[in-house]
């Protein structure tokens, strides 16, 4: 809104009211929208009492922006075979939100909007980026990866890029020297800088697994701006094997489930301490043993570890929750939610015959992927119980794909870029207030004053 157009307002009514909006998107475009609220947003105390109110916040569905995918219908062999198609843009491709309708029960048609290209959000990048796929994402970064063969068809080490299409920034970084790793894990960590604002760094974990129980790894750091290599690599305890299923990273740790050779069941989750180079342990809730359905792990707001499975046709949430002052540490089942009245009618006359399998958890916006046989991909949100058909047949074509979450934090600083005129540069700001409109606020007026 322009500022003469600003309620009037007592002022003490008017630095309350952020303190009501619980949605951290909506609070980056409350900061957009006049002068008044961007103040008090962007003010150090306000952002500290905003920090501890959003790791206790729950589940918050907004924070998902949509699904990065690599649309490679045309073969690239088909494409490199002629000159004209060699700075054709084949960058992945963002789908929003938005565009995944509601579920209604029956088959709806595929999407016809035109999914956006990666060159939306970034500009300039042409086909810099052709044929590389999303891999990983975390707090508003994206992990790009560009995997190739040489004329005797061996691979060759993967070319790697990790940006923000909120900012616009690409970080290019040094090849890798080894053979492509199994597994990236994305690491975000918010710092301080000289000046006391917040910014971001993050470090990019490439992981390959040695006979199913030694963890190899190197990992970039983007302060340093190099790749590191630990001394040594630690070895999974005697009698557990790791089951492949994705990974939760967070907070210098990355969590994976694991089972036990003896039972051949699930028993365990183990995570790396990236830095510390070792190993940590949790044994699995009873409830999760002896099951033939691999549950899947997230991480929530608060750093802690969430463990989401299928029984039938009802979805459980586990919570390993960690009391430092007993010193006590247990899982605590949170919710069982009844899936019937959301799935399609095929699955709920297969029953117990259905094969519905969890494919993604992200923990933060509590957003589930599911795979049911003979109907695709499907999105649930554990924040309002919505279904929604992931009905695109380039995505479910392609099935690699990448939800794409966004933080508080970069929606506050790029409020800063787009609105505030921090870039001297008016090409450069209209830039960033292009990004900002696309990805998260389209509904903000055209033209502001600051």
């Amino acid at each position: 809104m322009e500022e003469e157009d600003a309620p009037n307002l007592p002022l003490d009514i008017m630095y309350q009211i952020p303190k009501y909006i619980y949605d951290p998107a909506s609070l980056a475009r409350a900061a957009s929208s006049c002068q008044l609220w961007r103040g008090v947003i962007k003010d150090s105390a306000f952002l500290d009492g905003l920090k501890m109110r959003y790791l206790d916040h729950g589940f918050t569905s907004s924070l998902l922006l949509g699904f990065f995918y690599q649309d490679s219908i045309e073969a690239p062999e088909y494409l490199w075979q002629h000159h004209k198609d060699r700075t054709r843009c084949m960058a992945p491709s963002f789908t929003p939100m938005s565009e995944f309708l509601p579920f209604t029960g029956r088959k709806e048609g595929y999407n016809s909007a035109r999914p956006m290209s990666l060159g939306s959000f970034i500009q300039g990048i042409g086909s810099s980026l052709n044929f590389y796929e999303p891999v990983a994402s975390q707090d508003s970064f994206l992990v790009l990866c560009c995997h190739s063969k040489d004329t005797e068809g061996h691979s060759r080490p993967d070319t790697v890029r990790v940006c923000n299409p909120i900012t616009g920034e690409v970080f290019h970084l040094p090849n890798l020297r080894y053979k492509p790793p199994h597994h990236y894990a994305l690491l975000v960590a918010d710092d301080k800088s000289h000046d006391g604002r917040m910014t971001q760094s993050f470090q990019l974990v490439a992981i390959w697994i040695i006979k199913g129980k030694k963890f190899g790894y190197v990992y970039y750091c983007s302060k340093i701006r190099e790749w590191h290599r630990p001394a040594g690599f630690p070895e999974l305890m005697a009698g557990l094997y790791l089951v492949s299923s994705p990974a939760a990273a967070s907070h210098g740790r990355i969590h994976w489930l694991c089972g036990c050779w003896k039972s051949w069941s699930l028993s365990h989750v183990v995570t790396l301490h990236v830095k510390e180079q070792e190993l940590s342990y949790l044994e699995l809730p009873s409830e999760v043993l002896n099951r033939n359905r691999t549950p899947l792990l997230g991480n929530s707001a608060d750093g802690g570890l969430l463990l989401l499975l299928m029984k039938g046709l009802h979805m459980s949430l586990w919570k390993y929750k960690s009391e430092p002052d007993s010193g006590g540490s247990e899982w605590v089942h949170s919710e069982t939610i009844d899936m019937t009245s959301s799935l399609p009618m095929l699955v709920l006359k297969m029953h117990a015959s259905a094969k519905v399998r969890l494919e993604i958890f992200h923990g933060k916006s509590g957003v589930v992927v599911l795979w049911i046989e003979g109907e695709g991909l499907f999105m649930f949100s554990l924040s309002d119980r919505s279904m929604r058909k992931i009905d695109n047949g380039r995505v479910t074509k392609k099935y690699r794909f990448c939800p794409y979450e966004i933080d508080w934090l970069s929606c506050l600083a790029v409020t800063s870029i787009a609105v505030d005129g921090s870039l001297p540069d008016d090409a450069d700001r209209k830039k960033a207030q292009r990004r900002w409109r696309t990805l998260v606020a389209k509904n903000m007026p055209k033209s502001s004053k600051a």
